[in-house]
């Protein structure tokens, strides 16, 4: 049964999750925040972050108020376009090519076409691999709008060796993505702490000093380099140096070039104007952002580097915004 709860003037202000945390004495603040997270609490009718700051009037509906636990690996996987397409694997580790609307894990809300229920459904024994099992051989992941190359682990042992290389920082990430406007220097880092704003949304924030900066902001780093101009658009390469949730989207928004199909951080007018240009929002049918490159050692100590080529959608696009 569900819970409603209406927010009175002397709890305007307050955050979503301190404020449920007092009132359902049975669960604890981080329990609090992952029905949140779960999608079981609504303000609304709508979905929002444990930092939601409340207004007086707003509706909160606790579907469940019990804490849920991660789904099992099901295993299960009938979207035959959803299929991850095999680069590489060998003993200990599978490259994969990820489709775009995909998710990598379920979440507690127990989504059963996932890539890690294909990986259970495909290697049985990938299920004891890593340190969740809703996470077997995961140790990297890609939003699940977002296409191309992933590694995952077979063994323990693999997902101990890549998971150091991921925390050091050794593992070579490209991305391509198409993005509004053109952008005004060839090559260039944007160097932006991620934190969220006060509607749970991730935001680039200026550095420590600046009276946006929150302690709870995490370093972020990421490198782009023009391909090629487009219609209005420009197509870039980009390399993370971190690997923070919604980087690259959070920081080409920041930088004045959203990526095209992106719901969450593209412009919120149909039409805006950049340097001058009067530019429309496509209603692409994806997010064009793509994992192109991935390298990193093996158990050998050899590199190793993997390539995905453009996905068709994205390629269908490119082609039909070039410059005459």
């Amino acid at each position: 049964m569900a819970q409603i709860l209406k927010i009175k003037p002397a709890a305007q202000g307050q955050r979503l999750d301190k404020f449920l945390n007092e009132k359902i004495k049975s669960l604890s603040r981080s329990q609090i925040k992952k029905i949140i997270k779960a999608g079981l609490v609504l303000v609304n009718d709508k979905i929002v972050s444990p930092h939601y700051f409340l207004k007086t009037g707003d509706q909160i509906q606790v579907i469940k108020k019990s804490v849920v636990a991660r789904p099992e690996i099901t295993g299960q996987m009938t979207g035959q376009n959803l299929t991850p397409n095999i680069i590489f694997q060998d003993q200990d580790f599978l490259v994969i090519e990820k489709p775009s609307g995909l998710l990598v894990h379920p979440t507690a809300r127990g989504e059963k076409e996932t890539l890690v229920a294909w990986l259970a459904k495909k290697y049985p024994a990938i299920k004891s691999v890593g340190e969740n099992q809703y996470r077997a051989g995961i140790i990297h992941r890609l939003d699940k709008d977002v296409s191309g190359v992933m590694v995952v682990a077979k063994t323990q042992t693999a997902f101990n060796h890549l998971k150091e290389q991921f925390k050091k920082r050794v593992v070579k990430k490209e991305y391509t993505a198409v993005v509004y406007g053109r952008v005004s220097q060839p090559k260039g880092e944007i160097d932006l702490p991620i934190g969220r704003n006060k509607d749970g949304q991730f935001v680039a924030h200026p550095k420590k000093g600046d009276e946006k900066f929150q302690a709870s902001d995490k370093i972020a780093k990421t490198k782009y380099e023009l391909i090629e101009y487009l219609k209005n658009y420009s197509l870039l390469k980009v390399n993370i140096l971190t690997g923070r949730t919604h980087q690259i989207r959070v920081h080409l928004s920041a930088l004045g070039h959203p990526v095209i199909g992106d719901q969450i951080y593209e412009p919120k007018k149909k039409i805006f104007h950049f340097l001058r240009r009067r530019i429309k929002v496509v209603a692409a049918d994806r997010i064009m952002l793509h994992s192109t490159k991935i390298g990193f050692y093996d158990l050998k100590n050899q590199w190793q580097e993997f390539v995905s080529a453009w996905p068709k959608s994205m390629t269908d696009f490119i082609n039909a915004n070039k410059e005459q």
